[in-house]
């Protein structure tokens, strides 16, 4: 096969570099965004469906209920890219089906979800979704890319390959030429060339060189003659030094310090070495004579500096280095190297030069140094520095980046609940906790950054060296996630995760002591915000750090004070409009802002402890008012109250007082219904169970509230005995214009109806959403379109009933 020419290798190879990444990322694109469509628009909800469907239909399987089974069914089959939907019993017998062929269009794609009861399997769901409508628009897209490349690719590569041609090719074969002439030996014409590219200055190179090639011939004759002088001047050297020899070895192995004697030249042999050097590094006088200096040496880069110092100025002092014993390997530090500290001098000896060296073995004097050094300096427990080492590496980090102009990441790292876990399962399990917490850290630490511990469960990271400042948010985030997976402490699992802070050098502070606050006001606003999470430092933090610490010491004034209050809204039945419900829900009017948010005090009550006294005056004054409604409105009135899992936790609620209370008013536990969060049952312990369980025997109703935005599972229906279930507002708030949300809540209701469960929907506000839920067989519904939150003498008891489905 014939060779190319380097006209014909560029055109190839341009047209290759255009077109071959041109149609990749096109098909990348396309198939990135096939992918991510396939997943949002049938993945995510066929699993949503299948998941519901197989907690779902655990009930009606067992119960052998087709016509519950069949609604849920015809629920999901709604959606206009649902196939078929599939229901198996555990003989694999079709329990209930149903089937849309004119969608079975492009690919239909499957999904199966076992349906389990108490831990057994007894069924099997198959939801099948088609994917027609992504593909068909996947195609167009694809048409149309391919236009624009072939347009691209021929403009691209006519317009490369005329500059190639011109710019490149030609000057080249005449560069070619001229290195022809070089070859032959004619070096006397200089070379004609006038271009200031590139090739130009290649071309001047080649007429240097034929300027130099002359040179050289005359240049050899020179040097040989040097050489003939240096060897003469070796042999002259090597005479002194035997005349002298005899007087200077007495004094040379008299000496209790290891010294050696070595010639100033290429590789720097060893002339002579002392006893007490055999002595400190081994091996025989004939095998060390005549032997490298650098052999002694672990690192060449200390012998260079050495060497440097004494060219410059005639002697050392006082240099550290670490050097060899036999057997010893180049490398780092280990029991087998020796620490010296060096010094001496350079001597004339004839003509020859001489470097005479003692080497003081100081290993243990620094090692015990280093000892003292690392206990003032590293954390015992983890082994990362401690706070002081710490703040002395931050205020040399930021003198180094303000000297070159570059940024600094500060992130403080908390973690969340580590109190709980300390306080629960003992001092000696959190050790454990922090040291595989430092353990993770360590995995996502650059090799220049630097991991400290403050002290409790407060890290810090430095990220120096910052090429560009959004690597700080992956690598926070990795962070997050390796601490947020469950820990192993004495055979049992924990869960916690951690709230992290990051600030900026010098776009935030120019202060250790700033920078320092800044990243934990970033932290403690990620803490506010819900936890497992991070936040970066913004000013506006500092007005909001501010404001947190008056509105924590407003809060207590307000405690004092009493200047809380409770509003209830009404829970209607939908069937019949009637209220025997309500939710009892705090209010504080603060004298001078006026009232403030609970979604702003309420958060920093739980930090703080507080909202274990706040819910403990919510729980009386409910009590209190359900009292008087029982005696004025119906005997069977029920209020519900929001119980904090902070409440649960530590040393919980006083139920007995409680319950002594309820006595005390004549409400029985009917009265009075327990609001909780799916969170609380997830991560609940024998503490919390115990406490939910008193609350059942005293007859308090359990109420689970936001249902459908958590982990949504039958289990802890189950295992809990919970009474009601309420539907989140954001599935209420689409039903008009999203058939998954109504999908999702006629599943929820069918599902709690077959456990026994009654069924609450929250942030009801139009006739549209109610007639929706009414049909769907909601029991009750609470929101704006009944009744804002009111004080207890405002509070509706019945309302219009028109409008209203019946089921």
């Amino acid at each position: 096969m014939p060779k190319l020419s380097l006209r014909q290798v560029i055109t190839l190879g341009v047209a290759l570099g255009i077109t071959l990444p041109a149609l990749l990322l096109g098909s990348l694109v396309l198939k990135e965004r096939h992918e991510r469509e396939l997943a949002l628009r049938i993945g995510e909800p066929m699993a949503q469906y299948a998941q519901l469907l197989s907690s779902a239909m655990a009930m009606p399987i067992w119960n052998v209920d087709k016509a519950v089974a069949k609604q849920l069914v015809d629920s999901v089959m709604r959606n206009p890219d649902v196939v078929e939907l599939t229901v198996m019993d555990e003989f694999g017998n079709v329990f209930v089906s149903a089937e849309e062929n004119t969608r079975r269009r492009g690919t239909v794609l499957r999904q199966q979800r076992g349906v389990n009861l108490d831990g057994r399997p007894i069924g099997m769901v198959t939801v099948a979704l088609s994917t027609a409508r992504i593909e068909q628009q996947w195609w167009g897209d694809f048409a149309q890319l391919g236009l624009a490349l072939l347009a691209q690719v021929g403009v691209s590569f006519l317009l490369v390959f005329l500059l190639v041609d011109r710019r490149v090719v030609r000057p080249l074969y005449k560069l070619q030429l001229a290195t022809a002439k070089l070859a032959r030996g004619e070096l006397e014409q200089p070379l004609d060339w006038h271009r200031r590219d590139e090739i130009g200055s290649l071309a001047l190179g080649l007429d240097q060189m034929r300027a130099a090639l002359g040179a050289l011939i005359a240049e050899r004759d020179i040097k040989n003659a040097d050489l003939r002088q240096e060897l003469h001047d070796r042999l002259q050297a090597e005479e002194a030094l035997r005349l002298t020899d005899a007087k200077f070895k007495a004094i040379f192995h008299a000496s209790p310090l290891a010294m050696t004697v070595s010639r100033h030249a290429p590789g720097h042999p060893i002339v002579d070495i002392n006893d007490a050097g055999l002595r400190q590094f081994g091996g025989s006088r004939e095998m060390r004579l005549g032997q490298s200096h650098g052999l002694l040496w672990r690192r060449a880069r200390d012998q260079a500096h050495a060497l440097e110092v004494i060219e410059h100025t005639g002697e050392i002092k006082g240099f550290e280095a670490w050097l060899r014993r036999i057997g010893d390997q180049a490398g780092d530090e280990d029991d087998n190297a020796i620490l010296c500290e060096i010094s001496g001098r350079m001597v004339a000896l004839g003509s020859e030069q001489l470097i005479i060296l003692v080497l003081e073995d100081v290993t243990e004097r620094k090692r015990a140094a280093e000892m003292i050094w690392n206990q003032a300096n590293f954390d015992r427990l983890t082994g990362l520095p401690n706070r002081h080492l710490f703040q002395e590496r931050l205020e040399q980090e930021m003198a180094e980046a303000a000297r070159e102009g570059r940024s600094l990441a500060l992130v403080f790292f908390d973690l969340d609940l580590f109190k709980e876990v300390n306080d629960t399962l003992g001092h000696e399990m959190g050790d454990v906790l922090l040291q595989e917490a430092a353990r993770r850290l360590r995995v996502g630490v650059r090799q220049n950054d630097l991991l400290a511990r403050l002290g409790g469960d407060e890290f810090t990271l430095i990220l120096s060296g910052l090429a560009d400042i959004g690597d700080v948010h992956q690598i926070v985030q990795d962070a997050l996630e390796r601490l947020v997976e469950p820990f192993v402490l004495g055979g049992q699992q924990v869960h916690i995760s951690t709230s992290a802070g990051v600030t900026f050098y010098p776009q935030d502070a120019t202060l250790v002591e700033t920078l320092l606050k800044n990243a934990d006001q970033a932290m403690y606003a990620a803490k506010s915000q819900g936890r497992n999470r991070y936040n970066v430092f913004t000013p506006s933090m500092q007005d909001a750090a501010q404001k947190r610490m008056r509105l924590i010491n407003d809060l207590r004034v307000a405690m004092a004070e009493k200047q809380f209050s409770i509003h209830y809204q009404p829970i209607v039945d939908l069937r019949t409009g009637q209220v025997h419900k309500a939710e009892a829900l705090i209010r504080w009017r603060h004298p001078v802002e006026g009232l403030v948010s609970p979604a702003d005090f309420i958060p920093i009550a739980e930090e703080t402890g507080m909202i274990v006294e706040l819910g403990d005056w919510v729980f009386r004054e409910a009590v209190k008012q359900v009292a008087a409604w029982r005696r004025t409105h119906h005997p069977q009135f029920q209020v519900s109250v929001n119980v904090s899992p902070m409440q649960f936790r530590n040393e919980g609620i006083d139920q007995a007082s409680w319950l002594a209370h309820l006595s005390a008013m004549g409400v029985p536990g009917q009265g009075v219904l327990v609001e909780i969060t799916e969170g609380l049952l997830m991560d609940a312990g024998h503490n919390v169970s115990g406490q939910l369980q008193v609350f059942r025997q005293a007859g308090i109703g359990l109420s689970l509230d936001d249902f459908g935005t958590g982990y949504s599972s039958l289990s802890y229906l189950k295992k809990f005995d919970i009474d009601f279930l309420k539907i989140d507002q954001s599935f209420v708030r689409n039903l008009t214009t999203d058939p998954d949300d109504m999908a999702l809540c006629n599943v929820i209701i069918v599902m709690a109806h077959t456990l026994g469960l009654k069924v609450v929907a929250e942030g009801v506000e139009t006739p549209a959403q109610r007639d929706l839920l009414a049909a769907a067989g909601c029991d009750y519904g609470q929101g704006y379109l009944f009744a804002r939150p009111a004080p207890a003498g405002e509070m509706p008891f019945a309302l219009p009933m028109a409008g209203l489905n019946r089921p």
